[in-house]
C-alpha cells in the first residue's frame, strides 16, 4: 500500500487543453471589469435637469491587445452626490428586483439635449451621454490609426463583449467603437438581471424624407418595438437647428487693430499696452437651437405639409457659437514670438556684430579703493569678468533699432531721464507704505510677476513690441543692451532705478525685479558710504574735544546727583581714555544702561546694514549650507558662515564701548538672555547673570566675542559688497 501512494503522489497529470487569443482577450476584458467594480452596481437617485453637463465627469482606462492590435478600454462616470436614497419609484412592483440604472437614465428627459463643448478631438460630455443620457458606461476603442470596418471583426468583438459582460454580471453599458473616428460610429450592450438592451446606429451619407419629419420619425420608433398601438402615447423631446454661417453684411463691434504700429509718430499710449484681438472674426458659425420638451405624440403635428413646432412659439431658445480654425490673434502673437527668446541660444555678439566694440575695463578710482576690502585671492567672477570685459557701442553704426524709435523706448523706461517726463511711474512704486493702491495684488498674489506698471512691467510689454514690431530677436538683442548700458551708467553715478520698490528684494515677486532692487540697494549703500567717507574726518576733528567735555558733563553732575540721591558718594572717578583706545562709531546712548565694570553710559553703535539677497543667493546658501555635511569640520565653518554679521555688530559694540564685556552686549543685542536680580551694583542698577543658553561651554557667542576686535562699522569688512554684487 505504501508503495502505491507514492506512485500516486508522483504521477504527472498533464493539461493538454490551451487557451486561445480569444479567451485570452476575453479574460482581460473580464479582469478590468472585475478591477473596476462595475458588477451589481446599485440604484441611485434620479438625474435633475442638465446634471450630467454640470457634473464632473472622471475616467479609468486600461490597455489591452488582440489580433495583434491594441485596445483601449475606458470608463466614463460622473462624479454625482448622492443626497437622497433612491426612493421605492425606482423599484419594479412586479418584481423583487431593482430596475437597471442605465434603462432608468434613458428613459429619464431631464437631460434631453445637454451642451457638448468640444476640445481638440475630444467632446465634454462624451456624445454617448448627449445620446442616451447615461450616467455611467465603458468604450473599447482600437488604437490610433487603426480603424475596425470588416463586419467579422466588428462581430467577433461584439461577442467578446457580450461573453465578459454575462460572465462578469457587469451591469454598465459596454460600447464598441468602429469605422472611422470622425464617424463617432458605436455599438454597444447592456445586459443584466434578465434585461437586455442594445444600442444600434445608422450612419447614412443623405437622410431619408421620411425621417426629416417627427411623424415618420415616430414610424420608425414603433416598427423597432414592434407595434403600432401602444397603450400610452410616446413622450417626445424636439429640437429646431438654425444655422449662420455668412454675416458679412454686419459690421465687427471690434475695432481692427492697428497693424502700422510704432511706424509712425511713437506715444505713450501706445507703448504701454498690447494689442488684443483678431485680425478677423473668431466666430465661424451662429448656431440657434429652439426646443420643446416631454411633449405627447397626440397634441403635436409635424409633417411634411405641415409642423406645429414653431420657432417663435418654443418654450427655450439657445445660441451656440463655432470658432474658426486657428485665428489669427494678435496677443497670442505677440507673447509666443516673446517666448521663443528663452530657447534661444544665440549671444549677444552673435546678434548684433559689428554694433558692438569690445572693450577692457581700465583701472578706476573705485576699483583701487576696493582693493582695502577685497580677499586678496580673486573670484571666479572676478576672473571671468577681466577676461570679458564690456561690450560698448559702436556709434558710427546704427543697430536693428532707429534712435528715432530707440529714443522714446527708452525714455518710455527710464522717464527721470526725459525733461518732459511724459509716462512717470506710479505713486506706489516710490512709496512703499502707500496701501490700497497696488492694482491687481489679490490676483496676482500666488505669481511670480512685477508690480503692475513697474520698470519690469514695462520692459515686458516693450520687449514684446521689438520683437514682433520692430526686427524680431535682433532688436530684442538691441534694446536689451540699450538697457543694460543704461543701468551700467546710473551704478557708476550712482543714480537709482526708477519703477522699482526700494527696499530689500521681494521673494515673492519675479527674479529679474529683485535683481533690479538689489541694484538699488548697491546704489544706496554705494552713496551712504561715499558720503560717510567724506564726512568722517570732520566728524572725527569735531568730536575729539567736544566728545570728552560732554562725557566729562554727565559723568560729574548727572552721575554725581544720582549716586547722591541713592544715598552713596562715587569711590571713584571714570578714567580717561587714552588716545588708542577712543570711543569710535557711536550712535545714541542706550537709555540708562551703563557698563558693569566701568559704569559708564552704554552706547548703541552705529552697525552696517542688513545684506540684501535675492531668491537665487538664498538657495545657493541653503545649498552651501547643506553640502558642509554634519562633521566638526562642517559644523565650524557652517558657524562662521552664520556669525559673520554678529561679529560685526560686536566689532562696533567694542568700539563704541570701550572697556565692555559679553554681558554688556547681551544686555543690548539680546535681553532675553539676560536675567536680571533683585540686588543693585555700585552703579545703581540691577545685577544680573546670563540665560542658561549662553552658559553652555563651546557656546559660539563668547567665541565670537572673543575674536572680535573694536573696529567701527566704517572701518569693517563690508558684509554687503555692493561693488562686486552689482
Amino acid at each position: 500500500m505504501l508503495n502505491e501512494d507514492i506512485e500516486e503522489q508522483d504521477g504527472y497529470h498533464y493539461d493538454f487543453t490551451t487557451a486561445s487569443e480569444w479567451e485570452i482577450f476575453i479574460a482581460r476584458l473580464e479582469e478590468i471589469i472585475h478591477e473596476w467594480k462595475v458588477t451589481h452596481v446599485p440604484l441611485k437617485s434620479n438625474l435633475k435637469h442638465c446634471q450630467l453637463f454640470t457634473s464632473s465627469w472622471e475616467t479609468q482606462q486600461e490597455s489591452l491587445s488582440f489580433a495583434d492590435v491594441d485596445f483601449t478600454l475606458t470608463r466614463y462616470y460622473a462624479k454625482i452626490t448622492e443626497e437622497e436614497e433612491p426612493t421605492n419609484s425606482l423599484l419594479d412592483n412586479d418584481s423583487e428586483a431593482a430596475k437597471l440604472q442605465p434603462l432608468e437614465d434613458m428613459m429619464s428627459m431631464e437631460n434631453d439635449f445637454i451642451p457638448i463643448v468640444f476640445e481638440g478631438n475630444r467632446s465634454h460630455p462624451h456624445l454617448l451621454t448627449r445620446w442616451y443620457g447615461l450616467r455611467d458606461f465603458i468604450v473599447l476603442t482600437p488604437a490610433q490609426g487603426v480603424v475596425v470596418t470588416s463586419e467579422s471583426k466588428i462581430k467577433i468583438l461584439l461577442s467578446s463583449v457580450c461573453i465578459a459582460v454575462n460572465n462578469t454580471n457587469c451591469s454598465v453599458p459596454v460600447f464598441i467603437q468602429v469605422l472611422e473616428p470622425w464617424q463617432n460610429f458605436f455599438f454597444g450592450i447592456c445586459e443584466a438581471k434578465g434585461v437586455r438592451a442594445e444600442y444600434e446606429m445608422v450612419h447614412l451619407r443623405r437622410v431619408p424624407p421620411h425621417c426629416k419629419h417627427l411623424t415618420g420619425l415616430l414610424n420608425v420608433f414603433k416598427s423597432k418595438v414592434g407595434t403600432t398601438k401602444l397603450a400610452e402615447s410616446v413622450a417626445v423631446s424636439a429640437r429646431l437647428c438654425y444655422v449662420l454661417r455668412d454675416w458679412t453684411s454686419f459690421a465687427w463691434m471690434q475695432e481692427p487693430p492697428d497693424l502700422e504700429f510704432l511706424m509712425g509718430e511713437v506715444g505713450v499710449g501706445e507703448l504701454g499696452t498690447l494689442p488684443f484681438g483678431a485680425t478677423f472674426d473668431p466666430v465661424s458659425e451662429l448656431v440657434l437651437y429652439a426646443s420643446w420638451y416631454g411633449l405627447r405624440e397626440s397634441v403635436v403635428v409635424d409633417s411634411e405639409s405641415y409642423s406645429d413646432l414653431d420657432p417663435s412659439q418654443a418654450p427655450e431658445w439657445s445660441v451656440a457659437i463655432k470658432m474658426a480654425d486657428k485665428p489669427m490673434c494678435l496677443l497670442s502673437e505677440y507673447l509666443s514670438e516673446f517666448m521663443h527668446l528663452c530657447s534661444n541660444n544665440r549671444s549677444m555678439a552673435d546678434l548684433l556684430g559689428d554694433l558692438l566694440q569690445h572693450q577692457q575695463p581700465g583701472p578706476t578710482l573705485t576699483a583701487s579703493l576696493n582693493v582695502l576690502t577685497e580677499s586678496r585671492v580673486p573670484t571666479i567672477s572676478k576672473v571671468l569678468g577681466q577676461a570679458k570685459g564690456t561690450f560698448v557701442r559702436d556709434k558710427t553704426r546704427e543697430g536693428p533699432i532707429s534712435d528715432d524709435l530707440l529714443m522714446p523706448l527708452l525714455y518710455f523706461l527710464f522717464p527721470d531721464a526725459d525733461e518732459n517726463m511724459r509716462s512717470p511711474y506710479p505713486e506706489y512704486l516710490t512709496n512703499f507704505l502707500i496701501k490700497d493702491s497696488k492694482p491687481n495684488q489679490e490676483m496676482f498674489a500666488g505669481m511670480k510677476t512685477a508690480p503692475v506698471d513697474s520698470l519690469v512691467w514695462r520692459l515686458a510689454v516693450v520687449m514684446s513690441h521689438a520683437t514682433h514690431t520692430l526686427g524680431g530677436v535682433k532688436a530684442a538683442a538691441h534694446l536689451w543692451f540699450e538697457f543694460c548700458q543704461e543701468l551700467r551708467f546710473r551704478w557708476e553715478r550712482a543714480i537709482p532705478i526708477p519703477g522699482v520698490v526700494r527696499v530689500f528684494p521681494d521673494s515673492k515677486t519675479c527674479l529679474l525685479n529683485q535683481k533690479l532692487q538689489m541694484l538699488n540697494c548697491c546704489v544706496e549703500t554705494k552713496t551712504k558710504r561715499e558720503n560717510a567717507l567724506l564726512s568722517s574726518s570732520t566728524d572725527d576733528l569735531l568730536t575729539d574735544d567736544s566728545e570728552d567735555d560732554e562725557e566729562e558733563f554727565f559723568d560729574c553732575e548727572a552721575e554725581a546727583e544720582e549716586f547722591l540721591a541713592a544715598g552713596d558718594i562715587p569711590q571713584r572717578r571714570r578714567p580717561k581714555h587714552s588716545l588708542w583706545n577712543k570711543p569710535v562709531g557711536r550712535y545714541k546712548r542706550c537709555e540708562n544702561l551703563r557698563l558693569l565694570q566701568t559704569g559708564e553710559y552704554m552706547y548703541i553703535p552705529v552697525t552696517q546694514d542688513p545684506t540684501p539677497k535675492t531668491e537665487d543667493q538664498l538657495e545657493e546658501d541653503e545649498r552651501v549650507m547643506l553640502q558642509l555635511g554634519t562633521d566638526a569640520q562642517g559644523m565650524e565653518l557652517r558657524t562662521r558662515m552664520m556669525s559673520a554679521s554678529l561679529l560685526s555688530d560686536m566689532e562696533s559694540f567694542k568700539a563704541a564701548n570701550p572697556g565692555a564685556e559679553l554681558e554688556d552686549f547681551i544686555r543690548w543685542y539680546s535681553p532675553r538672555d539676560w536675567v536680571e536680580e533683585e540686588e543693585v551694583d555700585e552703579f545703581n542698577q540691577k545685577k544680573g547673570h546670563l540665560s542658561p543658553r549662553m552658559q553652555l561651554p563651546g557656546n559660539m557667542w563668547v567665541e565670537v566675542w572673543m575674536a572680535a576686535k573694536p573696529v567701527p562699522a566704517r572701518r569693517q569688512k563690508r558684509l554687503f559688497d555692493d561693488t562686486r554684487e552689482a
